[in-house]
């Protein structure tokens, strides 16, 4: 057997791949983004236990998860899909389905980088945003605060004037609350004032236009619609 590659990894994507397997895309801060396949357990097919050995744990998007992964034989018509041997959840992130509006924000934070990854310099401080983000929509932070401060923080790992640039774009009234989320745990933004909470999807859309406009971490929809006729 080739030799294992252990890794840990966010779960951005999970689809069905055949009768029996799903393709996991996995955000790694040491090998960037990998796609493997993992074998459903026949107990979770079913529906019924094994007398003899418990389920295998089966992935969920948004899992933080420590991995054994088989690399693609050479030459394998696979290409470059690993193979899951082993997969342990770190931490599920169950609180964001329970919640749509946490739930979109992180389907949203997940996409754009599962379609940039493969682009990224290096994906550690990328793969350190995506878990804080997620922990904290977990835990019940303002959906808009995080997404912004996620995508602010995204758009200076890769090297892009965000603070330079985007900020000073802003009235000063939007400036101001876009630097009390920006300065302070995501969580923190529970204590802002309503109009202040009120200017958070405004800000949103403000930085998403900038990304799609100035930098190539285009969140697709956002341009699509920008270049629509009113």
């Amino acid at each position: 057997m080739p030799r294992l590659l252990e890794a840990e990894g966010l779960v951005l994507n999970r689809t069905p791949a055949g009768e029996h397997h799903l393709r996991l895309k996995l955000l790694t801060p040491a090998h960037g983004l990998l796609t493997a396949l993992l074998r459903e357990s026949r107990a979770k097919r079913t529906g019924r236990r094994s007398k003899t050995t418990a389920p295998a744990t089966q992935p969920d998007v948004f899992d933080h998860a420590a991995v054994m992964l088989e690399p693609p034989a050479p030459g394998a018509a696979h290409g470059s899909v690993y193979f899951v041997r082993e997969y342990k959840v770190v931490r599920r992130h169950a609180g964001l389905g329970l919640r749509y509006p946490a739930l979109t924000a992180a389907s949203a934070l997940a996409n754009l980088v599962g379609r940039h990854a493969a682009h990224f310099e290096t994906c550690a401080p990328v793969f350190a945003l995506c878990l804080q983000a997620f922990a904290a929509l977990d835990e019940g932070a303002p959906p808009d605060a995080v997404h912004l401060k996620a995508l602010f923080l995204l758009a200076r790992a890769e090297g892009y004037p965000a603070r330079e640039q985007w900020l000073p774009m802003l009235s000063d009234e939007d400036r101001a609350v876009a630097l009390a989320v920006l300065n302070h745990p995501a969580a923190a933004a529970t204590l802002l004032p309503a109009a202040d909470l009120a200017r958070l999807p405004h800000l949103l859309r403000a930085c998403e236009h900038w990304l799609a406009e100035h930098t190539d971490l285009d969140p697709a929809e956002i341009r699509r619609k920008s270049r629509q006729p009113s």
